[in-house]
């Protein structure tokens, strides 16, 4: 298996546009806010730009993006100013987040008791809601309880890895990295 991540800054609308193919723009009409155009022209600059300028670009039935080629899988993920893309020839996950955030305050919402010891003991509040969000996604079916049916079974310090499970189903690995202010979680 191999993937490769790419994280990159959100540009300005004025240069995203500029480079946008006629399909882009017209996709990011149907959004009001400037910043979620900026999020979603960024990375359908970035997917065009690796994978090449004709790829076709598209959306599963849970609004997962998804490229035209079958044994290529993408994922997306954005912060508040960095958009993430994961390719990969096996299906794949990935969140970012500006582990700045208070994520320990809303903790209860996103882990059982048992995460919420693991990440008090190792301080990976940001990383665990990470990984969370990237098991969502990697689930592709939507509608999961993050604590009750999305679990973080184990940390492995050394690895920077979490063993993860859905709905008690067989064991994920999510791997997790950072880049500056953010942590990223990524499966594939």
């Amino acid at each position: 298996m191999s993937s490769r991540l790419i994280v990159e800054a959100i540009a300005s609308e004025e240069t995203l546009l500029a480079l946008a193919t006629a399909e882009d723009r017209a996709f990011v009409e149907q959004f009001g806010s400037a910043k979620r155009r900026c999020e979603v022209l960024t990375w359908r600059a970035m997917v065009r730009r690796e994978l090449g300028e004709a790829v076709a670009i598209s959306h599963d039935e849970y609004g997962a993006p998804q490229v035209d080629n079958p044994n290529i899988y993408i994922s997306i993920s954005h912060s508040r100013d960095r958009v993430a893309l994961l390719i990969s020839d096996t299906s794949c996950a990935v969140d970012i987040e500006d582990a700045t955030r208070n994520f320990r305050n809303v903790s209860s919402k996103y882990l059982s008791l048992s995460e919420q010891i693991l990440a008090e003991r190792y301080n990976l509040f940001a990383e665990m809601w990470c990984a969370k969000e990237a098991l969502y996604k990697y689930h592709r079916k939507g509608g999961l309880d993050y604590v009750e049916q999305i679990s973080i079974l184990d940390y492995n310090a050394d690895d920077q890895c979490f063993v993860a499970s859905v709905c008690d189903g067989e064991p994920v690995v999510v791997r997790l990295k950072r880049e500056g202010n953010h942590s990223i979680a990524l499966i594939g």
